[in-house]
């Protein structure tokens, strides 16, 4: 129950914050200005407005959750408001994860709006027919988010905001290069230690590669062998991970003076 009071609150409180309202109505601005590219052939056309759109919800999708998780913790504590809500009967676990929820619903409401226009501006193009499959790049662009919030979370528990913004950002930077770090760690004239250190990084940092789905479908001849799987195992990933994440980010949260 204290996490969805908490959860709440902290929706609540995301929408009174500028910066992310700015975010949201530039980021629908340009989905709604993708239309414009008139003066290209009718199937570039579709790719750029699919491409830009599917672009720019994802680019949002992940500053709003960076500018957002940095500082779910630290500004609580700012304002001192933590030590008043700690003193309630609501266990640590409960208000962090209370946050996290927060934070992860403030994130669906921004997508679910970017893709109402979206969905609307390709529809118009297509002589209102309703392109569907494009909502599968979307539920990826969430889940790639809800992984990134909780690292944002975890970073938040024990670092400033500015460290956590580069920490979370490098985070993601590495996790969308996971192609590159996995060749880098298998190159034989590499020296061992830092093939060990790219596989490091490779293992680690969360994919977040096997969220873009962009190509498949802007690109329908690029096809995804089995992709009921391919859906199911990057949500399960994205699950799994944050769940780590966050179960360590709950026990330095137990351990943490505030």
């Amino acid at each position: 129950m204290s996490i969805m009071v908490i959860a709440k609150a902290t929706f609540g409180e995301a929408w009174r914050k500028k910066i992310l309202n700015i975010f949201l109505l530039v980021a629908i601005a340009l989905i709604a200005f993708s239309v414009s590219f008139a003066f290209f052939s009718e199937r570039e056309e579709m790719i750029i407005i699919k491409s830009m759109g599917l672009g720019v919800i994802a680019i949002a999708g992940m500053f709003i959750a960076v500018v957002m998780g940095i500082n779910l913790i630290p500004s609580e504590i700012d304002k001192r408001t933590i030590y008043t809500i700690l003193s309630k009967p609501v266990k640590r676990h409960e208000f962090l994860l209370g946050k996290f929820v927060g934070g992860v619903l403030t994130l669906l409401v921004n997508l679910s709006l970017m893709t109402i226009v979206f969905m609307a501006m390709v529809a118009w193009k297509m002589g209102w027919h309703v392109e569907w499959a494009l909502l599968k790049g979307i539920l990826m662009i969430f889940f790639q988010v809800f992984l990134l919030t909780s690292l944002a979370i975890l970073f938040s528990v024990f670092t400033t905001p500015v460290v956590n913004f580069f920490l979370t950002s490098a985070m993601y930077i590495i996790g969308s290069l996971s192609s590159v770090t996995l060749s880098l760690s298998r190159l034989p004239e590499k020296a061992l230690i830092v093939r060990w250190f790219f596989a490091f990084l490779h293992y680690v940092v969360p994919n977040f590669a096997n969220f873009f789905t962009q190509n498949p479908l802007i690109h329908p001849e690029v096809v995804i062998k089995n992709e009921l799987t391919y859906y199911v195992e990057n949500i399960l990933y994205a699950i799994v991970y944050a769940s780590v994440v966050l179960i360590i980010a709950i026990l330095l949260f137990e351990r943490r003076e505030v």
